[in-house]
């Protein structure tokens, strides 16, 4: 059903985006003014005639006239999911680096400290110990850093939810996979200066278990929510 209203507003839009007067218009359709106000004001509609003129001078389509409304460009759209997808991209690559940055830093963080561990008797040995331990805790943090930023990023596309949804898991795996080298780092420090020997090493790995078992459990009832508000 044609809303004379409706159409009449868009007429009168589209004319004045157009720069046009209401006399210019009906000067170029051959109308008076006194048509043109009355098919703003939604008093009447324009004569089936005189439509495919109106529409060709307001830059629109007969049917759009009708409607009272443009449809969505089509070319914006398109663009819309490109920058979805552009983001998404981005996101995954930002998560692989800072798999590797992660894993990186706590494989040689971890190997040295175990190794420090069981060979010296005092924290820092070498000079190489505390290169090794800083290039560690940067990798880590760096990977962290960055896998957060990709996912700041999907707020332009994403709800909160939807971004949680598809970036906690990631997230959960990447703190895992740090907690290896600050673990081992931990320990080392500990020992030397608790003093207990191993009891440290495993109470620190119980600990690190209890930390992989909480993030499987968090990760468990954040699905089931995330499942339940999208029921809801």
């Amino acid at each position: 059903m044609i809303d004379n209203e409706t159409v009449g507003k868009f007429i009168a839009a589209q004319r004045k985006s157009r720069g046009l007067t209401q006399s210019a218009l009906a000067e170029i359709l051959n109308l008076s003014n006194r048509t043109i106000s009355k098919w703003e004001t939604g008093e009447g509609l324009p004569e089936i005639s005189v439509l495919p003129s109106l529409a060709e001078t307001l830059g629109v389509s007969v049917d759009e006239l009708l409607k009272g409304e443009k449809k969505a460009d089509s070319s914006i759209k398109i663009e819309e999911v490109a920058n979805k997808r552009n983001l998404k991209n981005i996101f995954e690559i930002c998560f692989i680096i800072s798999v590797f940055s992660c894993s990186f830093g706590a494989l040689l963080g971890g190997f040295n400290n175990i190794y420090c561990f069981a060979h010296f008797s005092v924290l820092f040995y070498t000079h190489w110990e505390i290169i090794f331990d800083i290039v560690s805790f940067i990798a880590v943090v760096f990977g962290n850093l960055l896998f957060y930023v990709g996912a700041v990023r999907l707020n332009v596309i994403y709800e909160k939810e939807k971004i949680i949804s598809i970036a906690y898991k990631k997230a959960l795996a990447l703190f895992d996979i740090s907690c290896v080298f600050i673990f081992t780092f931990l320990m080392r420090v500990a020992d030397r200066y608790i003093g207990l020997q191993y009891t440290v090493s495993a109470i620190t790995a119980l600990l690190g278990v209890l930390l992989i078992a909480s993030s499987i459990i968090a990760s468990k009832k954040i699905s089931k929510k995330l499942s339940h508000e999208k029921d809801n």
